[in-house]
Protein backbone atom coordinates (compact mmCIF):
# COMPACT_ATOMS: atom_id res chain seq x y z
CA UNK A 1 0.00 0.00 0.00
CA UNK A 2 0.91 3.47 -1.10
CA UNK A 3 0.09 5.64 2.26
CA UNK A 4 1.82 8.29 4.10
CA UNK A 5 3.12 8.46 7.84
CA UNK A 6 -0.90 9.39 8.50
CA UNK A 7 -2.20 6.58 6.88
CA UNK A 8 -3.72 8.54 4.10
CA UNK A 9 -2.92 7.23 0.21
CA UNK A 10 -0.15 9.30 -1.45
CA UNK A 11 -1.37 11.18 -4.14
CA UNK A 12 -2.02 9.48 -7.61
CA UNK A 13 -2.17 5.98 -5.39
CA UNK A 14 -5.85 4.91 -4.84
CA UNK A 15 -7.75 2.69 -2.50
CA UNK A 16 -9.59 1.00 -5.08
CA UNK A 17 -7.14 -0.15 -8.07
CA UNK A 18 -9.72 -2.16 -9.43
CA UNK A 19 -12.43 0.16 -9.29
CA UNK A 20 -15.95 -0.90 -8.86
CA UNK A 21 -16.57 -4.62 -8.34
CA UNK A 22 -18.45 -6.33 -10.98
CA UNK A 23 -20.77 -7.96 -8.77
CA UNK A 24 -22.82 -4.79 -8.48
CA UNK A 25 -24.62 -5.13 -11.36
CA UNK A 26 -25.56 -8.27 -10.61
CA UNK A 27 -26.50 -7.17 -7.18
CA UNK A 28 -28.44 -4.23 -9.07
CA UNK A 29 -30.09 -6.44 -11.17
CA UNK A 30 -31.40 -8.46 -8.30
CA UNK A 31 -33.02 -5.52 -6.10
CA UNK A 32 -35.10 -4.67 -9.48
CA UNK A 33 -36.43 -7.88 -9.24
CA UNK A 34 -37.99 -6.78 -6.00
CA UNK A 35 -39.97 -3.44 -7.36
CA UNK A 36 -43.42 -4.58 -7.36
CA UNK A 37 -43.40 -5.45 -4.41
CA UNK A 38 -41.61 -2.78 -2.89
CA UNK A 39 -43.76 -0.13 -4.90
CA UNK A 40 -46.88 -2.11 -3.31
CA UNK A 41 -45.43 -2.19 0.12
CA UNK A 42 -44.46 2.31 -0.53
CA UNK A 43 -49.22 2.14 -1.78
CA UNK A 44 -49.72 -0.06 1.35
CA UNK A 45 -47.66 2.27 3.73
CA UNK A 46 -49.15 5.27 2.07
CA UNK A 47 -52.92 4.33 2.74
CA UNK A 48 -52.12 2.60 6.01
CA UNK A 49 -49.89 4.07 8.21
CA UNK A 50 -50.31 5.62 11.25
CA UNK A 51 -47.58 8.48 11.25
CA UNK A 52 -48.70 11.16 8.86
CA UNK A 53 -44.93 11.72 7.96
CA UNK A 54 -43.95 8.00 6.72
CA UNK A 55 -47.40 8.01 4.65
CA UNK A 56 -46.20 11.33 2.97
CA UNK A 57 -42.79 9.28 2.28
CA UNK A 58 -44.03 7.07 1.17
CA UNK A 59 -46.48 8.86 -1.51
CA UNK A 60 -43.34 11.58 -2.05
CA UNK A 61 -41.63 8.17 -3.15
CA UNK A 62 -44.29 6.57 -5.05
CA UNK A 63 -44.32 10.05 -7.06
CA UNK A 64 -40.90 10.27 -7.41
CA UNK A 65 -40.28 6.69 -8.75
CA UNK A 66 -43.81 7.89 -11.31
CA UNK A 67 -42.99 10.70 -12.26
CA UNK A 68 -39.40 11.47 -11.74
CA UNK A 69 -37.97 14.41 -9.39
CA UNK A 70 -39.30 17.91 -10.08
CA UNK A 71 -36.55 19.69 -11.94
CA UNK A 72 -34.67 22.34 -10.84
CA UNK A 73 -35.49 25.87 -12.90
CA UNK A 74 -32.04 27.70 -14.30
CA UNK A 75 -32.50 31.44 -13.66
CA UNK A 76 -31.43 33.80 -16.09
CA UNK A 77 -30.05 37.00 -15.42
CA UNK A 78 -33.03 38.92 -16.03
CA UNK A 79 -34.68 36.53 -13.29
CA UNK A 80 -32.31 36.75 -11.13
CA UNK A 81 -32.49 40.84 -10.89
CA UNK A 82 -36.16 40.50 -10.25
CA UNK A 83 -35.21 38.22 -7.29
CA UNK A 84 -32.71 40.53 -5.52
CA UNK A 85 -35.26 43.78 -6.44
CA UNK A 86 -37.86 41.35 -5.03
CA UNK A 87 -35.61 40.61 -1.48
CA UNK A 88 -34.36 44.64 -1.57
CA UNK A 89 -38.21 45.68 -1.29
CA UNK A 90 -39.19 42.51 1.18
CA UNK A 91 -35.96 44.10 3.50
CA UNK A 92 -37.18 47.61 2.84
CA UNK A 93 -40.23 46.96 4.26
CA UNK A 94 -39.07 45.36 7.40
CA UNK A 95 -36.93 47.73 8.07
CA UNK A 96 -39.34 50.29 7.38
CA UNK A 97 -41.84 48.67 9.87
CA UNK A 98 -38.89 48.44 12.41
CA UNK A 99 -38.21 52.01 12.40
CA UNK A 100 -41.80 52.88 12.85
CA UNK A 101 -42.07 50.80 15.63
CA UNK A 102 -38.98 52.40 17.48
CA UNK A 103 -40.43 55.75 16.78
CA UNK A 104 -43.57 54.54 18.63
CA UNK A 105 -41.62 52.97 21.30
CA UNK A 106 -40.07 56.67 22.14
CA UNK A 107 -43.06 59.01 22.40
Amino acid sequence: MKRNALGQFIAGHSGNVNGRPKDSERISALARTFSLEAVETLADLMRTAKDERVRGTAAQALLDRGWGKPRMSVSTESESSSYVSALRAISADVLDKKSSRHACEQD
